[in-house]
């Protein structure tokens, strides 16, 4: 007997969790699927060693919107606030960014003067500019060739909300869209430790450096979200990103939504060009009146689909979406935390290492030539600090992301580079935290091929 339901939404991640809930509540009879065995998607922990878990994607689990939490009826767990939250090591004493802007701006006196002086200033512009994106965010695409009121009504609470950005505002945006973001930075400030972090964070995961074109715009777009001054944290959870996934996942079985794991989808049905449901790798079809995928769009119109339903110009359009993973995890299991010099206490926030923007740009710079670098940008986290269930007791873990790893190497694979990847990070982590290597019992590294075949 085949199965129907309104609609089937493919992905047990927030995403696929958000989607199913709205559908629902618009009464709508709704299946979701989930290939994995539990939900989460890439917010799910991972056991890395006997006793030791984390969650290797999930360290900030970015901007959850209010209205998402009202349609939903979702409410958050505690939030973790770390302060300082990021802590930029390099010689001498941390440098170090508070949640408080003027504390980061007193900190600052050690390293420069200036900058600390314009601290507040440049906070409260990208927290507008990253405001402005925000409101985009929440909006359908304007018709730009407006036919009707709607229409044109659209496009004008869009222009009145970018004037409420002031003159000045309004021309820093318009050029911050395709500017590098080391050339931001410079216009602000003059401590290579300050333009280095912040160029390391808004260049996270991209395949880019801070001389590549655009990457101001992905600065801003990070910021979306967090609070005023505060770069490198949006959301923790004291329960981490799982508790995320459950008050998603019980809003949605309170919605009525039906909720399947280990249900791969195999391919999506078609007939008279139209969807008309789903086979699962079980070989049951499941018939509904609309689709929604929450997997990549080349895995969703491409692998799902029989490309012959789709026009050639829009198969090759999506084709050239590029997918250019160069991050690597490495995830340590420690006897106990090393001590980190300048700070008295066991950070919650992250750690980077990353000098200057020529040391993030010389980093990115390697892999565009298909090579892992030697002196690659690292973050440092001890997410058992906050959520001591992912390790024993008195036993604490360790993630370091390593950046600048290219998925696709050139003179060599990643059976032999995944060891040497990890041995350099925490060399590198040894020079600024003196101990980290003899506390390490267990290590695991994912590279980006290993982090495609575990979370899609």
């Amino acid at each position: 007997m085949t199965r129907t339901f309104d609609s089937v939404v493919i992905g047990g991640g927030v995403e696929g969790l958000v989607a199913a809930t709205a559908l629902a509540r618009s009464e709508s009879t709704v299946l979701l699927v989930e290939a994995q065995a539990e939900l989460g998607g890439t917010f799910r922990e991972i056991e890395f060693a006997p006793g030791f878990r984390a969650a290797p994607l999930a360290p900030d689990l970015g901007h959850v919107d209010a209205e998402v939490l009202r349609a939903t009826g979702a409410m958050l767990p505690g939030a973790v606030t770390p302060d300082p939250v990021t802590i930029a090591l390099g010689d001498g004493e941390p440098l170090q960014l508070r949640r408080s802007i003027a504390a980061t701006a007193e900190g600052l006196k050690g390293h420069s003067t200036k900058d600390a002086a314009v601290w507040p200033e440049f906070s409260a512009r990208i927290q507008a500019l990253a405001g402005f994106l925000a409101a985009l965010y929440r909006r359908a695409p304007p018709q730009l060739e407006a036919t009707g009121l709607a229409d044109y009504l659209a496009l004008a609470k869009l222009g009145l909300k970018f004037r409420g950005l002031g003159r000045k505002g309004m021309v820093e945006f318009l050029r911050a869209l395709p500017m590098p973001l080391g050339d931001l930075l410079d216009d602000w400030f003059e401590s290579d430790r300050l333009k280095g972090v912040l160029a390391a964070l808004g260049v996270a995961d991209l395949c880019q450096g801070p001389a590549s074109g655009g990457t101001a715009l992905n600065f801003l777009h990070r910021h979306v979200g967090a609070e005023a001054g505060v770069f490198g944290d949006r959301l923790r959870l004291q329960t981490g990103g799982g508790a995320l996934i459950a008050a998603f996942a019980d809003r949605a079985r309170s919605a009525s939504v039906t909720i399947e794991t280990n249900a791969e989808v195999r391919r999506l049905l078609v007939g008279d060009d139209r969807v008309m449901g789903v086979q699962l790798a079980s070989g049951e079809e499941i018939r509904c009146g609309s689709v929604v995928s929450s997997l990549d769009p080349y895995r969703s119109l491409l692998e799902l689909l029989d490309p012959v339903h789709l026009d050639p110009e829009f198969i090759a359009a999506v084709r050239n979406i590029r997918y250019r993973g160069v991050t690597s995890i490495v995830l340590l299991a420690l006897d106990e935390l090393p001590a980190i010099p300048g700070l008295a206490t066991a950070p919650t926030g992250s750690i980077l290492i990353a000098p200057s923007i020529p040391y993030v740009e010389r980093a990115y710079d390697a892999s565009k030539y298909g090579r892992c670098s030697e002196e690659p940008v690292v973050e440092l986290r001890f997410p058992s600090v906050t959520q001591s269930n992912l390790a024993p007791t008195g036993r604490h873990v360790a993630m370091l992301r390593v950046q600048y790893t290219p998925y696709r190497l050139r003179d060599a694979d990643w059976t032999t580079m995944r060891d040497t990847v990890a041995e350099r990070a925490i060399a590198l982590v040894e020079r600024h935290v003196p101990g980290l290597a003899a506390r390490i019992r267990h290590r695991a590294v994912l590279t980006p091929a290993d982090l495609e075949a575990r979370f899609g």
